[in-house]
C-alpha cells in the first residue's frame, strides 16, 4: 500500500539509512553544528518537522506517528523524507 501511495505521488523511496541516522545524531550532539541544525528544523513546515521530531529524535514508529498526526503512515513517511531532504540540502549549504 505505501509504494502504491508513494508512486502515485510520484516520490523516490527514502531509505533511511543507519548512515543517516548516525548522521542526525552526530549532528545533534555536536554543539556547533546543533547550533546550525535546530534552526533549520524550526524553518521545515509543521508538518514536516513534527514527523521528523517524532521519528528520529523521539523513534517513534511510524504507524504511531500517524495516529498522532491524523495521517497515514505513507503521509508520515512522505513528510520525514522531504523534511530530510530539506534538512540535508540546507546542512549541505551551510559547510
Amino acid at each position: 500500500m505505501e509504494d502504491s501511495a508513494r508512486r502515485r505521488l510520484g516520490c523516490e523511496p527514502l531509505a533511511i539509512t543507519d548512515e543517516l541516522l548516525e548522521r542526525i545524531e552526530q549532528l545533534g550532539s555536536n554543539g556547533s553544528v546543533n547550533t546550525l541544525a535546530l534552526p533549520l528544523l524550526e524553518d521545515l513546515p509543521r508538518d514536516q518537522r513534527l514527523a521528523i521530531e517524532g521519528r528520529v529524535l523521539e523513534e517513534r514508529d511510524y504507524s504511531e506517528l500517524a495516529v498522532t498526526l491524523s495521517c497515514s503512515e505513507s503521509v508520515v513517511r512522505q513528510r520525514v523524507s522531504r523534511g530530510l531532504r530539506t534538512l540535508r540540502r540546507r546542512l549541505e549549504q551551510t559547510r
